[in-house]
């Protein structure tokens, strides 16, 4: 197996509802492609951030008796969690997505099958872009890992 891309990177709630993007060179004859991502922490386990959380949000967005119940009913909504997810395209377009609550996922993609949300097809030689969607953060800091490896027809490659 060959590491064709390996980051580590945080975000914090003011990168939420943007993107990270990543270009990774992928060589001739390479047969599948391992995608690796974790984030951590997934929840926000204290309460009264929650609470301030959600009273924020819901004076935004809401007004009168909606906005009275939602503060009300905060709780129902414990813990927050933090969301990150992603896509993949390949040197001709787009390749597919990993839209997963999961905070640690793996995903491979062949000629003849993919992981879902992703398509299989010919690993093509060339600059694939890998984005991580950032939707929510609600700690105050979350970590992250993607590694990108392939794999050639003819096996490991060291």
């Amino acid at each position: 197996m060959r590491t064709l891309l390996e980051v580590q990177g945080h975000v914090t709630a003011t990168a939420s509802r943007s993107q990270i993007s990543y270009s990774v060179l992928v060589p001739e004859g390479l047969s599948v492609l391992y995608i690796k991502f974790r984030y951590a922490p997934k929840v926000l386990e204290d309460k009264a951030r929650t609470k301030a959380l959600v009273e924020e949000a819901a004076v935004k967005y809401l007004e009168g008796e909606r906005l009275a119940m939602y503060v009300e009913q905060w709780e129902k909504v414990f813990p927050l969690q933090n969301l990150l997810t992603l896509s993949l395209d390949d040197p001709q377009g787009y390749r597919g997505a990993a839209h997963r609550h999961t905070p640690e996922q793996e995903h491979r993609i062949r000629i003849t099958d993919a992981s879902p949300g992703f398509w299989p097809g010919p690993i093509r030689a060339g600059m694939w872009r890998i984005t991580v969607s950032v939707h929510a953060v609600v700690t105050e800091i979350c970590t992250y890992e993607l590694q990108v490896l392939g794999q050639s027809k003819e096996g490991f490659h060291e």
